[in-house]
């Protein structure tokens, strides 16, 4: 978007930053970004700029440097850089500290299959089935996996289909070479595709009706929690899939009265965005406060500021905080721990490297350091779920 080459506005007795620069991911996050940015711009003075970065991981390594104030990081791309996961496992961006500002997006995804199949709930997954996958990376494969711990069905009785992409796995279904894909309901090719003569239909993924199976999903993939799906295409709203909030990240060194003012800015102006994209409804201070509930993401603290100020932040939020503040400091001073060591070793420590992400998992596994996971509620802790 273009900058503004006013100055400053004062607001109370707070002086704006001459600057802000936000890298947007995703193909969608460009003119999300922009739809609330070029509000806060013009009543602020600040020139906002909106930089499209099609990486998560790149635009949240921006973030980490300090090159960028925000980018939005869902809870997958934020473990996957917190823990030094696959290609996030580079010498710069394990062990990153982030830190909520606001909330960017509610994120849906759920297995699809073709609306004539045969198959009419997930416990029709049987020997057989073919399962289209846009690749064979663990971080892929684990949904995969997870939906077969609920429903006990053994991996290697699955014909297990490698599209290449996202895009092809889907086209899979629709096209009949495969029986289930995982996808996203808001993505813009589920619109095409359900539109398509044999359509799309969504395999309920209701944790409730089966709580012990929702359990053992969580015992592979805990990231992940379940609800009903309220955006995307029609064949999945109020349907069951899994749900996460997307956040708008900063580093934890970002000054703490920018984000206290930052955040009292998206609320008090929530109104004056809301209606400038689809999903902006998400973005209240409401559902702030729900995915504060289960999130393992620490808060920054100027927005514990702001919400103290509201009367917000609790007792049960100061020892969430806490708990989610000393795992991450686990991860970070253990990343550092295993680099020395692994240079040592005269190991490289590169993501392309087989040997340094054996390495990387095994000084977890000898640390005893639990994956990040969703918590079920304020007041109840994930059960820890150990690498292996």
């Amino acid at each position: 978007m273009g900058c503004s080459k006013s100055a400053p506005k004062e607001s109370g007795q707070w002086n704006w930053p001459e600057q802000m620069h936000i890298a947007a991911p995703g193909r969608s996050g460009l003119a999300k970004y922009v739809s609330w940015a070029s509000v806060l711009e013009a009543d602020t003075g600040m020139a906002v700029r909106v930089i499209p970065e099609t990486n998560h991981g790149i635009s949240m390594g921006l973030v980490k440097s300090g090159k960028m104030l925000l980018s939005s990081g869902s809870k997958s791309i934020l473990s996957h850089i917190i823990e030094g996961l696959e290609d996030q496992a580079t010498d710069e961006n394990g062990g990153f500290q982030p830190r909520i500002v606001w909330i960017h997006d509610l994120a849906n995804s759920g297995f699809f299959v073709r609306s004539d199949s045969e198959i009419q709930t997930i416990y029709d997954i049987t020997v057989g089935t073919k399962f289209s996958v846009w690749n064979m990376r663990e971080s892929t494969l684990n949904p995969y996996r997870s939906l077969l711990a609920w429903i006990q069905v053994d991996e290697s009785s699955i014909e297990w289909i490698n599209a290449g992409s996202f895009e092809s796995a889907m086209r899979a279904v629709s096209e009949g070479r495969a029986d289930v894909a995982f996808g996203f309901p808001a993505s813009p090719l589920m619109n095409e595709l359900a539109a398509a003569p044999h359509g799309l239909r969504l395999l309920d993924l209701n944790s409730d009706q089966d709580p012990a199976g929702a359990k053992r999903w969580q015992s592979i993939s805990p990231l992940y929690s379940f609800g009903l799906i309220e955006s995307g295409i029609d064949e999945a709203r109020q349907h069951w899939g899994s749900v996460g909030y997307i956040f708008n990240i900063t580093s934890e060194n970002t000054d703490e009265e920018l984000i206290y003012h930052l955040a009292q800015w998206l609320d008090e102006h929530f109104e004056d965005y809301e209606d400038n994209y689809g999903t902006n409804r998400y973005m209240s201070l409401h559902h702030l406060m729900e995915a504060l509930k289960t999130t393992f993401v620490p808060v920054h603290p100027g927005l514990i500021r702001y919400l103290e100020d509201l009367g917000l932040w609790t007792d049960a939020h100061r020892i969430r905080q806490e708990e989610n503040l000393r795992l991450l400091k686990r991860y970070e001073i253990a990343y550092s721990e295993a680099k020395l060591l692994a240079k040592d070793k005269n190991i490289e420590v590169n993501p392309l490297n087989d040997e340094w992400l054996s390495f990387w998992q095994s000084y977890k596994v000898v640390q005893k350091i639990p994956k990040l996971g969703q918590h079920p509620s304020l007041t109840e802790r994930a059960d820890p779920v150990y690498p292996e």
